[in-house]
């Protein structure tokens, strides 16, 4: 399970540095840049922390909710949906 904390400032200049400077350019035959290739470790690790501030955002939508408790949020009871959850599992 993946705790979301405060990405570290440290950790997100390191990973936009490595990719500044792994960047290669691929150009035209008039020597515009046209495309750009990142190694394959540096594109996932891009990905990731796409990934990981989406998720940020969804907690932040969603914390108002949370915090307004069950009722309020419009949360369903695990009892009243458990059965339709393992019907689609088994698909």
């Amino acid at each position: 399970m993946t705790i979301l904390t405060p990405e570290p400032t440290k950790n997100i200049t390191k990973l936009l540095n490595e990719v500044l400077s792994s960047a290669r350019y691929l150009v035209d035959a008039k020597g515009g840049k046209t495309d750009v290739v990142l190694s394959l470790s540096v594109w996932r690790n891009l990905l990731a922390l796409l990934e990981n501030l989406d998720d940020r955002a969804v907690v932040r939508e969603w914390l108002p909710r949370l915090h307004a408790g069950p009722a309020t949020s419009g949360a369903l009871r695990w009892d009243d949906v458990a059965a339709d959850w393992e019907e689609d599992a088994t698909v």
